[in-house]
């Protein structure tokens, strides 16, 4: 916790930049969000996308945040299969 001087999350931890803020926005916008190298962090396939959601330390850390913050309606293992059906599917959008 900041109070004793330590910021949260994991090594090298920091806010994502908003260009990829999911907040406010549509299941299609995200999703073009997702596809779009610009914004999703240089990631240009779905395979990228989905090896950094299965072990970036900052992505993971949200399924393991700590007690000031609640975890995603959605297990890591049923997030990562979406993303793999989805990629498998030709990551059609909404």
């Amino acid at each position: 916790n900041t109070a004793n001087g330590f910021v949260p999350g994991v090594p090298n931890w920091r806010l994502a930049p908003l260009s990829m803020l999911w907040e406010g926005r549509s299941k299609a916008q995200i999703c073009e969000q997702m596809k779009d190298p610009a914004r999703n962090g240089g990631r240009h396939t779905g395979e990228e996308i989905i090896d950094h959601m299965k072990v970036d330390p900052l992505v993971l850390w949200a399924w393991a945040p700590g007690a000031d913050r609640t975890t995603p309606p959605l297990s890591h293992e049923k997030f990562v299969a979406a993303l793999e059906a989805w990629v498998a599917a030709g990551m059609p959008c909404p």
